[in-house]
């Protein structure tokens, strides 16, 4: 664990006043009192979890949130409110609700210590040369000075000790005789034989700073305040002597664990068990291997407490072969547990010991519901992740992939609760669990830390889930013998408008539900919804028309009312084509999607407008004929009222020019004189042959120069402008 030397000071005051001491200071073994249980036999029901909304709906009563009412006849059923934050400083509001309440003392646990120890921001380079510790080979019988830590004072000093055993991983130290050197040599030789194989298969390889291939074990009387009676430290790592003293200068340099001597090996000095401080070896060498793995190897932050806590549990219990008993006696007698402590806030100034437990039990619950064996706990600590994300993914590869880490702990809680042989809500038939009690509260309106929970039988529960809760806090219904009660299925999701063009579908829904959308019987997409009540499914594009159905699923199955929705034409027609118009032209014609409504424009004029058929053809009509160069706009409009784009045409020059005429023509002539359509081409023919041609002035004039012809020679005139229209002819013949 980590604590900082104050709060573990203040812990121990605690433990020696408030809690009641023990006759002989010694750890206590206790027995829950069953508490009054209906029949268990049958396999419960999940009614369901209601999400929070706003977040700060708990603070503000009057917000526009629901209130919803459930099944009034819960007598006999529980009901799990669980803070499902992943933030243990998160708290918040289990609404506005009322209980009763009760309350046990009990005693305390010996407990370890992690010293804490923090690397500067600017000395993250942990594999440099120079914080490398050069080690030195040391043989039984040598003495040593020791930095050690008065837990009491929180001061460090110095003792001396001796090498009372050196094995093959373990060098066993001994300060001030309190073993001897056959018990040196029992404890050494079980690390070496037992605990040091069993922790590095399961968890992983311990550093080695100091290049020496062993890890010193420290066996001291740890200051730790203890007086007799109450609690005391039986053991700590401490991370800080993992760097050179430039650097940290209390470091022993090298891997060490502190083992208490008085009175975790018992309190006659002169018959000291070390088999007592095995399981405690076992933890703290956890301890090591997981700040090695994350901090040293993987160069990320140290383990979350909570995580670190529970896997050196784990240690202890594939060391022994057993189930931690001492943990689960602590949850059935603490209630702080049933007042809904914290999973992920580690409370060093409260009730700590209530803290292992929970951390103790969600690992083996974790362990059990992947179906992975003890090798679940390596593959947490080789996760990247340092936090609660590297146990999300172990959920998402091994028992849900939609599961959230949030819901999976209300999962553990009514695992708790039930202890059901299938499924989320029990240990899978492991009777190490079978004495766990139901932990049930029932005091007033509270606040939960994120990872808290409290269990409140159903008969003692009103059935309106209030709208003033905090969002992240749920409530789950329990039904313990198998009646139907009425299913609060998740709220029928709210969905936004999806047109043809759209790739996702949009919208909000209850948090921890998966949105399906369909087609038919076709899924398009799917979408978990976590903390966030929006979500976005993408989806392939939809013709317009397309009937889409949607709904919210939670993890047990439960689902909410169908929405449908019907994809939008939101896809304008395509730009129409305009057939050539021409001047001489009294109607307009060309192709649109059809269907559509075309509308012609002359500027801001509308002309005409008419309906493409069935082969996406139109035709208007004009009332008149229109000027050359006049621009021409032509749009289409479907029935969805989407409009295309306008294409746009200038009309064209289709009138030919007038016949030109021809003045008096004789065979002196050398120019032909006439008058046509200004700016045409006049072109001379005699028969079928080219003569030569000329342009009209802009008064329409024109002079074109000939070779004289005979008299009586036919002479053949016509136009074209410049559009390519060619006049009708003119035929004289030369004088």
């Amino acid at each position: 664990m980590k604590w900082t030397k104050k709060s573990f000071s203040i812990l121990l005051v605690f433990l020696l006043l408030a809690w009641p001491t023990l006759a002989n200071g010694e750890e206590i073994s206790t027995t829950a009192t069953k508490q009054n249980l209906s029949s268990q036999q049958n396999v419960p029901n999940l009614l369901k979890q209601v999400q929070g909304n706003n977040k700060d709906d708990y603070l503000n009563p009057s917000a526009s949130t629901r209130s919803i009412t459930i099944s009034p006849d819960l007598k006999g059923d529980y009901v799990i409110i669980s803070n499902e934050s992943v933030d243990g400083s998160n708290t918040q509001s289990v609404g506005s609700m009322k209980w009763g309440n009760a309350f046990n003392k009990i005693g305390a646990y010996p407990v370890d210590f992690n010293k804490p120890f923090t690397v500067k921001p600017d000395k993250q380079r942990l594999f440099n040369k120079r914080f490398l510790i050069q080690g030195l080979t040391y043989q039984v019988g040598a003495k040593k000075d020791f930095w050690v830590s008065n837990l009491e004072t929180d001061k460090d000093y110095q003792i001396n000790a001796e090498l009372l055993y050196s094995g093959t991983r373990a060098n066993v130290w001994v300060n001030n005789n309190y073993l001897t050197a056959e018990q040196a040599k029992e404890l050494g030789q079980e690390f070496d034989v037992h605990i040091y194989p069993t922790v590095t298969s399961n968890f992983g390889k311990e550093s080695d700073v100091n290049g020496d291939g062993k890890i010193n074990i420290l066996c001291y009387d740890i200051q730790d305040g203890f007086n007799g009676s109450g609690g005391y430290v039986a053991g700590y790592f401490y991370a800080g002597d993992l760097y050179d003293k430039s650097y940290n200068p209390t470091s022993n340099e090298s891997e060490i664990f502190y083992i208490d001597t008085y009175p975790a090996m018992g309190r006659n000095s002169a018959s000291k068990d070390v088999t007592a401080v095995y399981e405690t070896l076992a933890h703290e060498f956890q301890h090591m291997v997981n700040y090695n793995q994350n901090v040293l190897v993987e160069r990320h932050r140290e383990m979350d407490v909570w995580m670190d806590e529970g896997l050196s549990m784990a240690a202890e219990q594939i060391y022994t072969g057993q189930a931690l008993t001492n943990r689960i006696d602590y949850y059935n007698r603490t209630d702080s547990i049933a007042n809904g402590q914290s999973l992920l806030y580690w409370d060093d100034s409260g009730d700590v010991l209530a803290n292992y437990s929970l951390s103790y039990l969600f690992f083996q619950y974790l362990k059990i519901q992947a179906g992975q064996g003890n090798k679940i706990f390596k593959e947490i600590i080789d996760d990247p992740n340092s936090n609660y994300q590297a146990i999300e993914n172990v959920i998402h590869k091994y028992i849900d992939p939609n599961l959230s880490f949030g819901r999976f702990m209300t999962d553990f809680r009514a695992a708790l609760l039930l202890k059901l042989p299938t499924g989320l809500y029990g240990f899978k038939g492991d009777s190490s669990f079978n004495a766990l009690q139901p932990r049930l509260y029932s005091g007033s309106t509270t606040y939960l830390r994120g990872g808290g929970a409290i269990a409140v039988e159903g008969s003692n529960a009103t059935t309106v889930i209030p709208s003033n809760k905090g969002e992240n806090i749920t409530y789950t219904y329990l039904n313990r013998d198998g009646s139907t009660l009425n299913v609060l299925n998740p709220t029928k999701p709210t969905v936004s408008p999806v047109s043809d063009r759209d790739t996702t579908v949009k919208g909000k829904a209850d948090v921890y539900t998966t949105i399906f959308v369909k087609s038919g019987s076709k899924t398009l997409g799917s979408q978990s919804v976590k903390n966030n009540p929006n979500f976005s499914v993408s989806i392939p594009k939809q013709k317009a028309g397309t009937k889409l159905t949607l709904y919210a699923e939670d993890a047990y199955g439960n689902t909410s009312s169908l929405v449908t929705i019907t994809v939008l034409d939101k896809t304008p027609p395509a730009r129409p084509t305009i057939n050539p118009i021409g001047d001489n032209q009294l109607y307009i014609s060309g192709k649109a999607e059809k269907g559509s409504n075309v509308m012609i424009k002359n500027g801001r004029t509308n002309i005409g407008k008419t309906a493409a058929d069935s082969s996406g053809k139109y035709k208007v009509k004009l009332k008149t004929r229109l000027k050359t160069g006049t621009v021409i706009t032509v749009s289409a409009t479907d029935k969805a009222g989407n409009q295309s784009s306008s294409a746009s045409t200038k009309v064209l020059d289709k009138t030919p020019p007038k016949r030109p005429s021809v003045n008096r023509l004789t065979s002196k002539s050398k120019s032909v004189y006439g008058t046509s359509e200004k700016g045409s081409t006049v072109y001379i023919y005699k028969g079928g042959k080219f003569i030569s041609k000329g342009k009209a002035n802009s008064k329409g004039h024109y002079k074109i120069k000939i070779i004289s012809q005979k008299k009586g020679t036919s002479i053949t005139i016509y136009a074209k402008d410049s559009s390519g229209n060619k006049s009708k002819s003119t035929v004289i013949k030369v004088k």
